[in-house]
């Protein structure tokens, strides 16, 4: 299901308020079950309109994983290149939006990668943003979100060791 931008910022604000509300009549903060931490840092959408949030996540070789997801994970492998948060995500959005770009499903997992004339960032090139709707163990319901996102130039020598091979087809 594909959302207008007013359908939008409705699904962010009414999750937030239900998960805000939720949290405080229950009493409790999100679970973080082994090192991740499923606050939401901000919010996406998927090419079709999906749901997407960027949750803090889990870092790095931590509580028994050697990978991790979100916002943590960005910062620990260096995917921003020294990019700030605010336009990191303003790349995200972009690449995420325009119809050029190509994604993939593999499992669980969706890989988008942009191809702009000019990329995503003019320091950079494009960007690969690799994502699930899966919602299973999430303490608000909301799907698990991006896992990843990096910078590519046009030779691809930005990609980060394994998160480089997804095939490029048909947009979810």
């Amino acid at each position: 299901m594909q959302l207008s931008g007013i359908r939008r910022t409705a699904v962010v604000v009414g999750t937030s308020i239900f998960g805000t509300l939720g949290l405080l009549s229950a009493g409790v903060s999100p679970a973080q079950a082994a090192g991740e931490n499923w606050t939401v840092y901000s919010t996406h959408f998927s090419p079709n309109g999906y749901d997407l949030p960027l949750r803090l996540g889990r870092h790095d070789n931590t509580a028994g994983h050697t990978t991790g997801f979100g916002k943590y994970h960005i910062d620990d492998r260096g995917h921003r290149l020294g990019v700030s948060w605010s336009d990191f995500k303003q790349d995200i959005d972009l690449a995420l939006s325009d119809s050029r770009t190509k994604c993939s499903k593999s499992g669980n997992t969706w890989t988008c990668t942009s191809n702009l004339p000019s990329g995503v960032n003019s320091t950079w090139g494009n960007m690969r943003v690799a994502y699930t709707h899966d919602d299973t163990g999430t303490p608000d319901g909301r799907a698990k979100g991006i896992i990843t996102a990096f910078y590519l130039n046009d030779c691809g020598c930005f990609a980060a060791k394994g998160e480089e091979g997804a095939k490029e087809g048909a947009r979810e």
